[in-house]
């Protein structure tokens, strides 16, 4: 007689918050076995019991031999040191994207004992069905530039995002945009300009960026990201996103749109699909889940510093106005 496969044990640091509450749900409909949620807030006290869960006030809490992966959902600044920390315990982790608010805080949660083995960085881009296609079409073209508009709705810039230190649209929507485009170039692109504003809610963070960047081989990538009060009819995340990346090559031209995606050839050829609308929280569950048991991560630690740092360069040319910003 055999035994029934033990469930996968997993816990979500950071319960309480829209992210967070996603990421429990998303595993529980995967199949795992969401085991404690970690928050102070008492708002995590239902999911808690929705779940099935131990509510629990912190992460010291937890313990490597009951846990078989652990979901960390919190403000970017504050989720190195507490990644770091369950790293050394021996944890395996998923963060939330970015790694960091920027490279100095990445370099916490870079000394970690198994970074490059047992974190998982949670750009959920790479969940969509789209994105293979995508970044095939971009290794079998000659890519001339790309072109991004990335629109994250929100009501008001509340909670933890007008924080500086949390370094605004660019850091915490934009970054996705960033991450993707960077994985198909190689080298440190060039910031050739870049714009900010923060005029639409009046916080004390950039809440419209625009930068242009130029990658070694000579892709141009233009980036144009906000946080928007107007919710879009058509969008990522049940709506609450909405992306549009333009690829121009020599021979032809590639347009994702949310969930359709279009190709044109040189000689007139055209290809469409649109697909139905992705959960990318329970996909990136499911992933994750394989992550578990010895799968690479879509973006690993090293991936994701990239990003962070290319994402420190814009935000260095946006403060200072100055061209031709170099990220490290």
């Amino acid at each position: 007689m055999t035994t029934a496969a033990r469930a996968p044990r997993v816990a979500v640091v950071g319960a309480a918050g829209w992210a967070g509450s996603r990421h429990a749900r998303a595993f529980a409909n995967a199949g795992a076995n969401v085991t404690h949620l970690v928050d102070k807030d008492e708002r995590a006290l239902a999911l808690a019991q929705e779940l099935g869960a131990l509510l629990v006030p912190g992460a010291q809490k937890l313990h490597s031999d009951q846990l078989d992966l652990v979901v960390v959902a919190l403000p970017t600044t504050l989720q190195p040191a507490i990644c770091a920390d369950l790293l050394n315990k021996g944890f395996r982790v998923l963060t939330e994207k970015p790694v960091a608010a920027d490279a100095e805080g990445a370099a916490i949660l870079g000394a970690a004992s198994g970074v490059d083995e047992r974190l998982m960085v949670g750009y959920t881009l790479h969940q969509h069905p789209c994105a293979p296609l995508v970044s095939q079409w971009v290794r079998d073209n000659n890519v001339i530039a790309v072109n991004v508009r990335s629109v994250a709705h929100k009501q008001n810039v509340d909670s933890w995002r007008p924080d500086p230190k949390e370094g605004g649209v660019a850091v915490v929507n934009g970054i996705h945009a960033i991450e993707l485009v960077s994985s198909w170039f190689e080298g440190a692109p060039k910031v050739l300009a870049t714009s900010a504003s923060s005029s639409l809610y009046g916080s004390p963070v950039p809440e419209h960026v625009v930068s242009t960047l130029e990658f070694p081989s000579g892709v141009v990538f233009t980036m144009q990201s906000y946080w928007s009060p107007w919710q879009e009819p058509q969008g990522l995340n049940q709506g609450d996103w909405s992306l549009t990346i333009d690829v121009l090559a020599t021979a032809g031209r590639l347009l994702w749109s949310n969930d359709s995606l279009r190709m044109w050839d040189r000689d007139g050829g055209q290809y469409e699909k649109t697909f139905a609308p992705s959960d990318l929280f329970l996909r990136q569950a499911e992933s994750a889940l394989r992550f578990c048991t010895g799968e690479t991560p879509a973006v690993t630690f090293a991936q994701a510093l990239r990003a962070t740092e290319i994402a420190d360069a814009v935000r260095a040319g946006a403060a200072s106005g100055a061209k031709e910003v170099i990220s490290p």
